[in-house]
Formats: C-alpha cells, structure tokens, sequence
C-alpha cells in the first residue's frame, strides 16, 4: 500500500508510519511518497507527536514518486484529490488503483478487500478531485497544533481504511 502526498514529509509518511505501527507488515506492505524531490526530513514538531506514540521519524527521508513504486502499489492512497490528479496526468495506467485516504474511508466496509473497493471506483469522474472535499489539511509550517490535528485525522483514516482491508486479508 503506498501513501501520497506533496512533499513525503508530513502527511504520507505520517501515514505510513502509524500504519506500520498498528498493522505490522506481515499481510500487507507500507509505503509513502511525494510528488516533489527526495531526501528531506520530517519537521521536528511532527517527529515529536509521533514520538508520543514511540513511533520514531529519524529514519525517514523524502522520497519522490515514481513510476516503479505505483506500479508495485496495489493500492495508492492520497492526501489531496488534486494528488489523484497529478499521479493520472503523469502516470495514467495507476488512475484504476488510485484515490483520496478520506474517500476510502467514506467507500469501505468491513468484508472489503482491495479488489472490492477498486470494483466501487470504476465508473468515477477524475472531476470529483477539483476540489477539496478529499482533502487531509496540510500541517506544514502551521503550528504543533495543526500537526496533532493532522497525526490524528490520519489515524482515524488508517484504522477505517487499513483495518477493514487487513482482515480481509487475513482472512483470505
């Protein structure tokens, strides 16, 4: 599973971390990625918080987007419709497998697995991402509050998304 988002420093890896954390990788494989250059660390007050919950940051550096990483996805989650957009208009062949961390959360059930959720993606307009309703806010810059906010909505975001998704995994 990888997660998208502008830079690969907030938000996805934020993702990708709490998801790890929660999940292990024994059923299911987490990534993150960023639509910008690689190699940048996460903000101090971000690695703060998540040190809260003895999830370490120190080891993460940017990492930029490519063609073999969505390729290897199964399933690419976002933090902004617009990123949907950007990864189609490059990446056209990842489009079926890709979509908003907060419209998976609004589509999945418990019983869902990947197949079953992309089955209920397949007749959407790349229109519904012009806007924002998809969107995780992002924290960048703003404040050790607006990092909490965001650590929190994502890990909400992850046990609805992620959990429905590993059991049905586990189960099959």
């Amino acid at each position: 599973m990888l997660f998208v988002c502008t830079a690969n420093i907030c938000r996805s890896p934020t993702a990708e971390l709490l998801a790890r954390a929660r999940f292990g990788e024994e059923t299911v494989m987490f990534r993150s990625a960023g639509l910008l250059e690689s190699g940048k660390t996460m903000p101090k007050e971000l690695g703060e918080i998540l040190g809260e919950k003895d999830i370490s940051t120190a080891a993460h550096r940017s990492n930029q987007l490519e063609a073999e990483t969505l390729g290897a996805a199964e399933l690419i989650l976002t933090m902004e419709g617009r990123h949907v957009q950007e990864i189609a208009i490059s990446f056209p062949e990842v489009f079926a497998k890709t979509l908003p961390l907060l419209q998976a959360a609004s589509l999945i059930r418990d019983g869902y697995s990947v197949e079953r959720l992309l089955e209920a993606l397949q007749y959407r307009d790349g229109a519904e991402y012009l806007s924002s309703e998809w969107d995780v806010s992002d924290p960048y810059k703003r404040g050790k509050r607006q990092y909490r906010k965001m650590v929190g909505q994502v890990d909400e975001l992850i046990e609805r998304v992620i959990g429905p998704l590993a059991r049905a995994n586990v189960s099959a």
